[in-house]
């Protein structure tokens, strides 16, 4: 009788903690533990020069929010994807709310209205709509295939994106509104939407540039559009933050100065643990760390859309979709805002970024990715 109760006892372990893509869950768990220390790095001088000087503050934090982020990754790993289909418009609801809640009493940071305090933790609402538009996006269109060809359904969705374009646009949060909007248009074109559809947003966006160019408004866009181009003509001014990323990365060369010997993070680049953080890790690690850390994100990337493209069913592949592309495009605006590519504004390097809503969004996101790979394991383990 022992022996079969701890028989039964392994079988659930292992089913708890097994038979999904145990790949994605170990590089998730090598980047986020690398994001601890380099946090731990980026943050030190911040935190010693503060009014209550405590060199472990980003340190204790930031490992907290990874280690709840694992736990949370674990349960969304072991939840059934299919259940998601009964709170469709929940997150669609949520989502909203929480980011009209975040206007109407949400902290100011900056001349930036993007936070909840509560508890004396800063949640970012914007970060969670990214998955709850995964989830609302991809069982309003299983819901009914005829959606993503219907007026009807494609207004709705069109709908859905405005308003949660506006709404991110408004605290001001231009980088997260265009990956909330990426990540609705990539479920919507793997669900059968015809790419001539993406003309709208493409022209739009031409027509909002040079309407920013034209008339220098909103002027806070005009200045961002225009010193990414060369923000050393503004280098004590908007190209400061930018500028002093550069400095950092040249710095570092191609071997880095060494984990721990930034001299950027020395209170010359503004909130280093943050949206720039890449700028200390290439300042330190040099060109070669860069290039391995973008090799992982790049592994982990593929390793995502295989999951979508093995799902068992077409609501796996829409989340699995919506997963993949959250986090590539993430990855690519966060390097090209650090290397002047594109206008600066603030959007996390995912897993690394200092901040309790991003790492959670992401280990929410990457669970459900998990279960998905989970039950497309299991059919064919069945099929065996």
């Amino acid at each position: 009788m022992a022996g079969e109760k701890n028989g039964l006892q392994l079988s659930r372990f292992a089913e708890w903690f097994g038979g999904f893509d145990i790949v994605v869950a170990v590089c998730v768990v090598l980047i986020s533990t690398f994001g601890v220390a380099m946090v731990f790095s980026a943050g030190y001088y911040q935190t010693i020069n503060s009014t209550d000087p405590d060199p472990t503050y980003y340190l204790i934090r930031q490992l907290l929010f990874v280690v709840s982020g694992w736990l949370i990754m674990l349960l969304f790993a072991n939840i059934d994807y299919r259940i998601y289909t009964k709170f469709t418009y929940f997150a669609l609801i949520a989502s909203v709310g929480l980011l009209v809640l975040v206007l109407a009493v949400g902290s100011s940071v900056n001349n930036a209205q993007r936070w909840i305090s509560i508890l004396g933790f800063r949640i970012t609402p914007s970060e969670l709509s990214k998955v709850f538009m995964i989830i609302f996006t991809s069982t309003f269109l299983v819901a009914d295939p005829d959606n993503i060809r219907t007026i009807k359904g494609l207004g709705a969705l069109a709908g859905v994106m405005a308003i949660h374009f506006l709404l991110i646009v408004r605290q001001p949060n231009l980088s997260t509104a265009i990956v909330v909007a990426a990540i609705m248009f990539a479920i919507m074109i793997v669900a059968g939407l015809h790419l001539a559809f993406l003309g709208v947003p493409v022209a739009a966006a031409v027509a909002g540039y040079f309407y920013i160019i034209t008339y220098k408004t909103p002027y806070h866009w005009y200045q961002r559009l225009t010193s990414f181009v060369d923000p050393f003509l503004d280098r004590q001014g908007d190209g400061y933050q930018v500028t002093q990323g550069l400095i950092a990365l040249g710095n570092g060369g191609l071997k880095g100065l060494g984990f721990g010997r930034s001299v950027a993070k020395n209170l010359y680049l503004p909130e280093p643990q943050n949206d720039f953080i890449l700028a200390i890790l290439g300042e330190e690690l040099g060109y070669i760390g860069f290039l391995i850390l973008m090799a992982v994100y790049m592994f982990l990337l593929f390793r995502l859309i295989m999951i979508a493209m093995r799902a068992r069913d077409r609501l796996g592949f829409y989340l699995a979709t919506g997963v993949a592309v959250m986090l590539g495009l993430q990855v690519i605006i966060n390097v090209a805002v650090v290397t002047s590519s594109m206008p600066a504004t603030g959007i996390t390097l995912p897993f690394i970024s200092y901040g309790g809503t991003s790492i959670w969004s992401f280990m929410m996101a990457v669970g459900i990715a998990l279960n998905v790979s989970k039950r497309s394991n299991s059919k064919i383990a069945a099929q065996q």
